[in-house]
């Protein structure tokens, strides 16, 4: 019998007859308690990740990447296995979110979906939003949404995802992995779906036109973007055509795609525009050479499919000459544009990649950890960046401000002195 199924009940001198349970209400009450019991068991699992993680149990065991001991010795597949050890991550810093978890008041895909996006600040309004919602209604709910946004924060466009099913043979399927592999080893961090993805069709539709070879290396001088821009007069949104659809692009999106491109101009326009390159051909040439065709971020080897990038930026005042363009694979340059990455410095002195909390690029951070104060150049540039700058034309910014007033200029100076760069003309 299952656990609490009624049974008899002695009463004085005569046994009161059990009440029959039909056979849904048994099944729906053995069910509810699994479910609360894989609950459990989830956040119980989620703490052990963190500590094998930790102690490098896959080293021990002989597997060479910790995904690969989850697939084999726990049966995980390696996309449900990089969303356990995600979640696994950020419950610490969810108490709440691992608490619903834990007493059976949210299934473990609804906390897949809400750790995201939720943040210690936010983490109640996304609770609260997520209550008598489905997973599915969860999932548009996050859909298009950043860490840190609230559920009332308006979806970005660069934020929202598409999910694409798949089918691949064996030897397809093989390919793709050793793809993957092979993209992350040379970037020298793992890569999410997207930006697999994006790395491979940019290296497709890359052209096929190169200045010669470095290393062994192929070093292309065909900029990686066409731009036809569609832009709104009044609200200034983006538009690209691809494969017969018209898709909204980010600010971010273009401003990265703007850096190393070829400039077809308006397309809306009584007769056509001359075409241009951001980049003097040259110039992209001996950058392209100087930097041996690879991307210069600390570690990353990736020379597939590269862009050049302005560090000051167009926008900024930044101009094209060499010392002030660095060679970057697209993975790593979205980054820049994204604000997840800060770059600055020249070819002549060293480019200096860090986080955006000042921590040098490839060091390993302890995010529960509390954070160090500010410096002044990051107060500055959070500042433009809530004013509406992108994040590229802040770091910019800051970074010329900073040489023009001087390393002992207080805040209030630098903050003139990057305002005065964000809006130089280009």
């Amino acid at each position: 019998m299952l656990d609490g199924a009624p049974g008899a009940v002695e009463g004085g001198d005569e046994a009161v007859a059990p009440v029959a349970e039909a056979e849904w209400q048994v099944a729906d009450r053995a069910l509810r308690r699994l479910a609360a019991r894989r609950a459990a068991l989830d956040v119980e699992e989620a703490d052990w990740l963190t500590r094998a993680l930790a102690a490098e149990v896959h080293r021990h065991q002989g597997f060479a990447t910790f995904a690969e001991y989850l697939e084999r010795a726990l049966g995980y597949a390696p996309h449900t296995a990089r969303d356990r050890v995600r979640v696994a991550e950020a419950l610490p810093r969810l108490p709440a979110t691992r608490a619903a978890l834990q007493l059976g008041m949210l299934p473990w895909s609804a906390v897949r979906e809400l750790t995201r996006v939720a943040t210690p600040e936010t983490e109640q309004a996304w609770l609260d939003a997520a209550a008598n919602r489905t997973v599915r209604e969860i999932e548009d709910a996050v859909r298009g949404r950043r860490p840190g946004d609230g559920p009332d924060t308006p979806p970005a466009p660069d934020a929202r995802t598409v999910v694409v099913r798949m089918e691949l043979s064996p030897a397809t399927s093989g390919l793709l992995a050793a793809a993957r592999r092979d993209l992350e080893e040379r970037c020298g961090h793992a890569l999410t779906d997207d930006e697999v993805q994006a790395a491979l069709c940019r290296a497709y539709l890359a052209g096929t036109a190169h200045v010669g070879q470095d290393d062994g290396e192929v070093v292309h001088n065909q900029p990686p973007h066409q731009i036809a821009i569609t832009r709104c007069p009044d609200c200034q949104r983006a538009f690209m055509d691809a494969a017969g659809r018209t898709i909204e692009i980010s600010a971010t999106e273009l401003e990265q795609a703007s850096c190393d491109a070829t400039h077809v101009g308006r397309v809306d326009g009584a007769s056509p525009a001359p075409v241009t390159r951001s980049i003097p051909p040259a110039t992209r040439r001996a950058v392209l050479r100087r930097d041996h065709g690879r991307c210069v971020v600390p570690g990353c080897r990736n020379s597939r499919h590269v862009d050049v990038h302005h560090v000051v930026p167009r926008a900024a005042g930044g101009g094209h000459g060499a010392p002030l363009l660095a060679t970057m694979c697209s993975i790593h340059h979205h980054a820049v544009h994204r604000g997840t990455l800060w770059m600055s410095g020249d070819a002549i002195r060293g480019f200096d990649v860090t986080h955006p909390d000042g921590t040098p690029y490839g060091h390993r951070r302890d995010l529960d950890a509390p954070r160090p104060a500010r410096s002044d150049d990051a107060t500055v540039r959070a500042t433009l960046i809530e004013l509406g700058f992108p994040a590229a034309i802040a770091t910019a910014a800051v970074t010329r401000g900073r040489a023009h007033v001087g390393r002992d200029a207080t805040l209030e100076t630098l903050m003139v002195a990057a305002l005065r760069a964000c809006r130089a003309p280009s």
